[in-house]
């Protein structure tokens, strides 16, 4: 069945469909995953503190502590690489993303008072922690803050795909005031980020563990405690995924599974999550044995299994579409090679500047850390 979606906009795309793909594809991992550091690493945090504080455990609050300190920068990431994403969805659908954040606009734009609210709590948590306060309920509100914002983003993307539903919405409400009718897909997609933020986001952590300014019982700790959790939430995000596969409309389930392409990310997301299981389990077996190579290599699967389920995010969104009438592959196209290759340029430079910070945020002359 095709739907009317709103008429193509007069000027073609400015570079290839493909290219701009590669570009929301990419940046849009790098996204998500800081942002399973920072919901990970929050969950950890909130986690520890509490404990520490209720059964007086220097090591919990110090492991605390020290992703408290850290947050910030992680949602300075988080914010940064979002940005990115979100016009290169506007670009390629902005016919159909477009009319859903509008549809919601009340919501949507509440979505940046939010996220200021929860940088500003995670800067107050930072500031607790080195006063050596106990500030998890402050954690618990940065955590509330943040489910707000990744349920409303869920359902814009999932509105998007629903056309269907957009006329009744507009009846009930020009506001943007009214939210739309549950979609059966729409809550296991937002359990599967949130389990993959708690999983994939406390093996990630582990890479905190690197500074030579933390005591060598609170590296244990936190390696040995975020494998654990890691061991425990891996297994849950991969029935929530067949959870969200399963609840995928017929055309798309049989599509995924035809298709030699989409199997092999469907398998290969699987095959990512048993590498990251065998990381944490190595967390657990081996919390004292550490480097920053092995560091890399055990946050390494973690950030594959997010690339590969972007991909297949990416590939149900296209057929969703495309058989409700919006092939997005047939978009009009008119490149200009040479912005795009200045837009490239500043692109690729963009990404090594960021890369820079993290470097002179790893090599950076270590202040003695001590939050308990």
């Amino acid at each position: 069945m095709t739907f009317n979606f709103p008429t193509i906009d007069p000027i073609p795309l400015p570079a290839p469909v493909w290219l701009f793909k590669i570009l929301h594809n990419l940046t849009l991992t790098l996204h998500f995953a800081f942002l399973h550091l920072l919901v990970g690493g929050l969950f950890l945090a909130v986690l520890w503190n509490a404990i520490g504080h209720l059964r007086k455990s220097p090591l919990a609050i110090s492991s605390s502590g020290m992703v408290a300190a850290r947050l910030p920068i992680v949602m300075t990431f988080v914010i940064n690489l979002g940005i990115p994403p979100l016009l290169f969805t506007q670009v390629l659908y902005g016919r159909a993303f477009y009319t859903s954040s509008i549809l919601i606009g009340v919501y949507w734009i509440s979505v940046l008072l939010f996220i200021l609210t929860t940088y500003f709590i995670l800067y107050y948590m930072g500031g607790l922690a080195e006063r050596k306060k106990a500030w998890w309920f402050w954690g618990l509100l940065a955590s509330a803050l943040l489910l707000h914002v990744a349920s409303v983003y869920t359902t814009n993307m999932t509105l998007m795909l629903r056309p269907e539903v957009w006329p009744n919405m507009y009846d009930a409400s020009v506001y943007g005031t009214h939210m739309p009718p549950l979609d059966p897909t729409q809550w296991p997609r937002f359990a599967v980020m949130m389990a993959a933020s708690i999983s994939l986001g406390a093996l990630g952590s582990a890479l905190y563990t690197g500074k030579k300014a933390l005591a060598d019982e609170v590296k244990i700790f936190f390696r040995f405690w975020s494998g654990v959790i890691s061991l425990i939430a891996l297994p849950v995000l991969a029935a929530l995924g067949l959870w969200a596969f399963q609840t995928q409309p017929d055309f798309v389930q049989d599509t995924l599974q035809v298709s030699p392409f989409y199997q092999i990310l469907l398998y290969g997301w699987l095959g990512c999550l048993g590498l990251s299981f065998l990381a944490a389990l190595a967390l657990v077996l081996q919390p004292k044995s550490w480097s920053f190579t092995r560091g890399l290599l055990t946050a390494l699967p973690a950030f594959l299994s997010v690339a590969v389920y972007e991909l297949i995010r990416d590939g149900v969104r296209d057929i969703t579409l495309a058989h409700k009438g919006f092939d997005v592959w047939a978009s009009p196209v008119n490149t200009n090679w040479p912005i795009v290759g200045l837009f490239l340029g500043f692109f690729i430079a963009g990404l090594g500047v960021m890369i820079w910070i993290l470097k002179v945020l790893r090599l950076a002359k270590p202040a003695e850390e001590n939050y308990a």
